[in-house]
C-alpha cells in the first residue's frame, strides 16, 4: 500500500510553490504550504511533515534561521534549502546547520524530485530506528534478550511454559546465540527466583578440578584442600544451577551429575555425609548431543535427563530481521558507554548487518558495534566502521558470464551497486557514474 508523504513548501514567491506542486503533484505528496519562516514553523508544529523545503532568502526568518528553530522542534526532520545564490559556502552554512541538503534555483526538475526522493527514504529510516527502539522498550518480560522475530517469539514461549515447572532444560544452539539469558530468563521467571543463579563451564577447568568445583570437597580430602569447600550444587541450594557446555563432561563427571539429577543429592569429595539440595538445572551445549550418544561419547540415560524440555535457540542468520534490532540495541549501549554523539546507522551499514551471515552470531555482532562505536567521529556509523565483509558480491564478472549477462545487464548491475555504495542517494551515484539522472534512473529500474 503507498503511503502518501507530507511535504512543507515555505517560499514567498507562488511561481515557487506551484512549480512545487506541479512537480510532485502525482507522485504521492502532501503538500503543505507556507509564505515565511515564522508561517512555516505553526504549520510545522500543527502538522509534523515527514520533509521541509525552505527558501532561503525570506522576510522574517531566513533558511538558516528556520533551521535552528525547526530543528530544535523536531530535530530529524530533513529540511531542503533552496537558493539562487549557488555559493558553495553558503551550502556548506546549510549543511553545517542540519539540512538535509540544497538546491539551486531555477533547479533541475529530475535532480529535485530525486533530492525528495532521498529525503522522505532518510525520514523513513529514521522512523524505522525509532520504532526499533519501541520495540525494545517493549521487551519489558524479557530486557535483556532482544528479538522480534518469529523463532524467538517461539522461545520466548517456550520460557514462559517451563518456568513454571521444575523440570531439567537443555537449551541448545549455536556459540553466541544467548544460551546463558535464555538461562537466566528461565530463573527469573520461576518460583525460585529469589534464590541463587550459579553459573558453571564445564568446559573451563581441568577434568582433576570439575568434580570438586560441582561438588565440594572436605578438609584434608586431598593435597592443597586446607579447608571445607562448598561445592557449585550446594551454593545454588534453592535456586538455579546453569551448566554451560555441558556435553564437555568426561564419562566419570557424566555419572555423578546423573546421579544427582535422579536423586537430588551427592556428597562432597572426601565426604560421607550425604547432602540434599533442591536445584533448577538448566544445561547448554553448542553440540549435538544426540550424534555424540549415537558415538557412544554422552550417555544416552544422562541424555534423557537433561533433555526433558529441550530449547533451540535459532542462529542469528535465522531471525528475520533481529540483527537490525540488536544492532540498534548495542549502539544505544556503547555510545553512552563510550560518550559519543552517534545517532544512527546508514542505510548501507544496515544492510551490510541485516545480509552478513553472523557466524559468532549475536556475541560477534555486540563486538562488532562496539569496535564501530570507538572508530565512528560522526553521527551515523557507515559500512567503513563495520569489521565485516560486505554482502557477497564477489564473483561478479563470473556471476555474469555465468549468467550470460548482455552489456547492458552488466551496466545495470554495476549501477546499483555503486547506488548501495552511495547511501542509495541518487544524486551521488549520478556523480559517481558520471551520468545524468535520467539515465541513472532508467538503469537502476528492473
Amino acid at each position: 500500500m503507498t503511503t502518501t508523504t507530507k511535504l512543507l513548501a515555505i517560499d514567498d514567491e507562488s511561481s515557487i510553490i506551484a512549480s512545487i506542486h506541479g512537480i510532485l503533484g502525482d507522485d504521492d505528496f502532501h503538500i503543505l504550504e507556507a509564505n515565511n519562516g515564522k508561517e512555516g514553523l505553526k504549520v510545522l508544529t500543527a502538522e509534523q511533515p515527514d520533509v521541509v523545503v525552505v527558501d532561503y532568502m525570506m522576510p522574517e526568518l531566513n533558511g538558516i534561521e528556520f533551521i535552528k528553530a525547526a530543528k530544535s522542534i523536531y530535530p530529524n526532520i530533513p529540511i531542503i534549502v533552496m537558493t539562487a545564490h549557488g555559493d558553495k559556502q553558503l551550502a556548506l552554512t546549510f549543511l553545517k546547520e542540519g539540512a538535509f541538503r540544497y538546491v539551486e534555483k531555477p533547479f533541475d526538475v529530475e535532480e529535485f524530485r530525486l533530492t525528495i526522493e532521498d529525503a522522505k527514504n532518510h525520514y523513513h529510516l529514521i522512523q524505522e530506528n525509532s520504532k526499533l527502539h519501541n520495540i525494545i522498550a517493549l521487551s519489558d518480560e524479557f530486557p535483556e534478550i532482544i528479538g522480534e522475530s518469529k523463532a524467538m517469539q517461539h522461545v520466548f514461549n517456550m520460557i514462559n511454559k517451563v518456568a513454571e515447572t521444575d523440570v531439567t532444560v537443555l537449551v541448545q544452539g549455536e556459540t553466541g546465540t544467548g544460551k546463558e539469558l535464555i538461562a537466566k530468563a528461565i530463573h527469573e521467571k520461576s518460583d525460585l527466583k529469589d534464590g541463587p543463579f550459579i553459573r558453571f563451564n564445564c568446559a573451563a577447568l581441568p577434568e582433576t578440578l570439575i568434580e570438586s568445583e560441582l561438588f565440594g570437597h572436605e578438609k584434608g580430602s586431598f593435597t592443597g584442600a586446607d579447608h571445607t569447600k562448598l561445592g557449585r550444587f550446594e551454593l545454588a541450594n534453592n535456586g538455579t544451577i546453569f551448566l554451560d557446555e555441558v556435553g564437555e563432561l568426561n564419562p566419570n563427571m557424566q555419572v555423578k551429575l546423573l546421579r544427582v539429577l535422579q536423586e537430588r543429592e551427592f556428597e562432597r569429595v572426601g565426604g560421607t555425609s550425604t547432602i540434599k539440595i533442591n536445584v533448577r538445572v538448566v544445561a547448554a551445549t553448542n553440540r549435538k548431543l544426540q550424534n555424540m550418544v549415537d558415538g557412544s561419547t554422552f550417555r544416552e540415560d544422562l541424555f534423557y535427563r537433561l533433555s526433558v524440555f529441550p530449547i533451540d535457540v535459532p542462529p542469528l542468520r535465522e531471525r528475520e530481521n533481529d540483527a537490525a534490532l540488536l544492532a540498534q540495541y548495542f549502539l544505544d549501549r556503547y555510545k553512552k558507554r563510550y560518550n559519543k554523539s552517534i545517532d544512527s546507522f546508514a542505510d548501507t551499514a544496515m544492510q551490510y548487518i541485516s545480509e552478513y551471515q553472523w557466524k559468532g552470531n549475536v556475541r560477534e555482532l555486540e563486538n562488532v558495534i562496539s569496535r564501530a562505536v570507538i572508530l565512528c567521529q560522526d553521527h551515523h556509523i557507515t559500512e567503513r566502521h563495520l569489521s565485516i565483509d560486505r554482502p557477497s558480491t564477489s564473483n561478479f564478472i563470473q556471476d555474469a558470464i555465468h549468467n550470460r549477462w548482455s552489456e547492458q545487464d552488466l551496466v545495470k548491475h554495476y549501477a546499483r551497486e555503486v547506488f548501495r555504495h552511495c547511501g542509495e542517494s541518487k544524486k551521488d551515484t549520478a556523480e559517481f557514474l558520471e551520468i545524468n539522472f535520467r539515465t541513472l534512473v532508467s538503469r537502476l529500474e528492473d
